[in-house]
């Protein structure tokens, strides 16, 4: 067999470092020159590490050139089964390197793993095929992944499918409103390949703050939750804040809670939406024929007078289920609440208390 193969590290990342299935196992080519292989070690490391973890039984041969015509056998390389894996990579270059003038050398590898299917190993291993060099998407290409894709690419991981391109997530959770944690980059990555009609793999985007995987994932109404020694959200500028909310310049206090917070800041998006608070006013005076508060029914007409008592009303989104929104979605009036300035700041207040939801 000549497939190439690579493995996916735990954060995602494809590592340089060229697998080929064999008849026995698996072979780890050579680390040579500047660039051939370079993720050797991390890749033979994690080779060990998952295999244990599969409780798969495997033997380490050497398998270079020059002593591929030598007795099986008398290529065994000897270590510690027991140790760390990084004692066990140490142990392995000094026995793969054992009699030459070279101590330094990471030479191909031929791990055998009897009575192993090629299908468990490569789902074992987590080993990917090469299909030609895989160039990182640009972000125009990235933001054709709309909700919708994200909620499908949810649902399929949900039901107990699987994005198998992508590892585990180690640094970053993606929770779902019931609180359920995903791996950030599968369900990118199934919503990619739902989007553009590819295959998708980790070296098509990056995943972290600042990043259209992490942006689009929130837009949807994914909570991005760091684990441990994992970078937190970096707060932003009030100058983006404002950007963001439409021109709208928040208050001080709600400076204070929309940061790191994007299902708020979505809502507010949508509180501020240009033209949506005066189609809500006018279809409301149109059914009711007056503005009043439908939290306390304050009439604010008959307290400050028709002309100025209008400015009172606000318009909030009681039912606007953010998350699921697409661009350009139009709310209606079913989805939105007429409310005096005090019920509107108070119920913002709940929201920022995590007494109320924004959606």
């Amino acid at each position: 067999m000549d497939t190439t193969l690579f493995l996916v590290a735990d954060d995602g990342t494809q590592l340089n470092a060229k697998l080929e299935m064999h008849d026995l196992g698996i072979i780890l080519h050579s680390r040579s020159g500047t660039n051939r292989n370079r993720d050797y070690r991390q890749a033979l490391e994690l080779l060990l590490a998952r295999l244990d973890s599969a409780q798969i039984a495997y033997k380490i041969y050497l398998d270079s050139r020059p002593v591929q015509g030598t007795d099986l056998a008398k290529r065994q390389l000897s270590f510690n089964r027991l140790a760390s894996v990084a004692t066990r990579f140490d142990e392995l270059v000094r026995a793969m390197n054992a009699g030459s003038a070279s101590h330094g050398a990471w030479r191909r590898l031929l791990i055998t793993t009897p009575g192993t299917g090629h299908a468990k190993l490569r789902a074992a291993i987590r080993a990917v095929e090469a299909t030609g060099e895989v160039v990182r998407l640009p972000a125009s290409e990235l933001r054709k992944v709309t909700t919708l894709h994200i909620d499908h690419a949810v649902q399929k991981l949900l039901t107990g499918g699987d994005a198998p391109n992508f590892a585990p997530s180690r640094d970053y959770d993606a929770l779902t409103d019931d609180g359920i944690s995903l791996a950030p980059k599968k369900v990118f990555g199934l919503a990619l390949e739902e989007a553009l009609g590819i295959e998708a793999y980790p070296g098509h985007f990056s995943a972290g703050w600042g990043q259209v995987c992490f942006e689009l994932l929130e837009r949807a109404g994914l909570w991005i939750v760091p684990k441990n020694g994992a970078a937190v959200r970096p707060k932003p500028n009030p100058s983006e804040v404002e950007s963001e909310l439409i021109g709208f310049t928040p208050t001080e206090e709600e400076r204070s809670w929309i940061e790191g917070n994007p299902k708020i800041v979505s809502h507010l998006k949508r509180e501020r939406q240009p033209g949506l608070a005066k189609q809500k006013r006018d279809e409301f005076i149109a059914e009711h024929g007056r503005l009043f508060c439908e939290e306390c029914k304050l009439d604010p007409a008959e307290r400050y007078g028709e002309e100025a008592g209008s400015a009172c009303i606000e318009v909030h989104h009681h039912r606007t289920h953010v998350a699921k929104m697409e661009l350009g979605h139009k709310s209606t009036t079913s989805d939105l609440k007429c409310l005096c300035a005090n019920c509107h700041r108070v119920l913002h207040r709940k929201l920022a208390l995590g007494l109320a939801v924004p959606f």
